[in-house]
């Protein structure tokens, strides 16, 4: 008895250190089981509207709508023999009062949802130029000597910069080897303009001290990984994943969503997904 209490001790003090960031694993679906899908050509778009924060916590470590985020669920099955590529840049989802909502970048949702920050539209998409937040940086942070991550060894005019270093060649920083670094799609790894970020704003920010810097890393790649590459999708394949939106003021109801999809390779005309 005395061993037994001992182990429920134990397994006490040991739940809190497990309790941080936690993958969701996505289930597959078949296409008549989403909100709305169409088919043209053999391939088939599928997709769910994720608006309700409960129904996004079941694939998110965290809900999104306290960043003034949702998702788009598009699954895209390639039944024909030659490859699709989801023109992600031309990607438009318009809310029930007519307007495009900004696409966001994964990695700009992780940080948003992880430090509690609301991701606000600047302006509509079609509206240039637009405006950036005055953090939002377009070149490599490396030489920018007001930025912590400066590296000397990358700057021309710092006196210690020495081009023949071998150690140019790379980076200590993890985030310098992610391809995402240099996907115009991503701003260089930084927001994308149309959005900045308000410190502060969310309501999920509580929560998020308890999370180590490892599970912190793992959020932020497990929203990545769920989020649309613009790698094509080959001939009888499926590729399920998500998109994500900033959007302020959420309906109640999905009714009134549309998702189009433009022409693009295997997409022989403009796709219509209507919620």
């Amino acid at each position: 008895m005395k061993r037994l209490f001992i182990l429920f001790v134990f397994s006490c003090l040991a739940a809190p250190g497990f309790s941080g960031f936690k993958a969701k694993i996505i289930k597959p679906k078949k296409p008549e089981q989403y909100q709305t899908s169409t088919t043209i050509g053999g391939v088939t778009f599928s997709a769910d509207l994720l608006l309700d924060g409960k129904a996004q916590k079941d694939f998110f470590y965290k809900e999104l709508t306290s960043s003034d985020i949702i998702a788009v669920r598009l699954a895209v099955f390639n039944n024909s023999r030659s490859g699709v590529i989801l023109p992600l840049d031309g990607i438009q989802l318009t809310g029930p009062g007519g307007d495009d909502l900004p696409l966001v970048a994964p990695d700009q949702v992780a940080q948003a949802v992880l430090q509690g920050m609301v991701v606000k539209s600047a302006e509509k998409r079609k509206s240039m130029p637009i405006s950036v937040a005055p953090n939002t940086r377009t070149s490599d942070p490396r030489t920018d000597k007001t930025d912590p991550r400066y590296d000397p060894r990358l700057d021309p005019n710092d006196p210690t910069y020495d081009p023949t270093d071998p150690r140019n060649r790379g980076s200590n920083d993890p985030r310098y080897g992610d391809p995402r670094y240099n996907d115009p799609r991503y701003g260089r790894g930084y927001p994308m303009p149309g959005v900045v970020l308000s410190p502060g704003g969310g309501g999920g920010g509580g929560g998020d001290t308890d999370l180590s810097q490892y599970e912190r890393q793992l959020a932020e790649k497990d929203f990545s990984d769920k989020a649309h590459p613009s790698d094509p999708i080959d001939g009888s394949m499926v590729r399920d994943r998500f998109l994500y939106f900033s959007m302020k003021d959420r309906p109640a109801s999905e009714k009134g969503f549309t998702l189009r999809l433009p022409k693009s390779k295997g997409i022989p005309q403009e796709i219509l997904l209507k919620f």
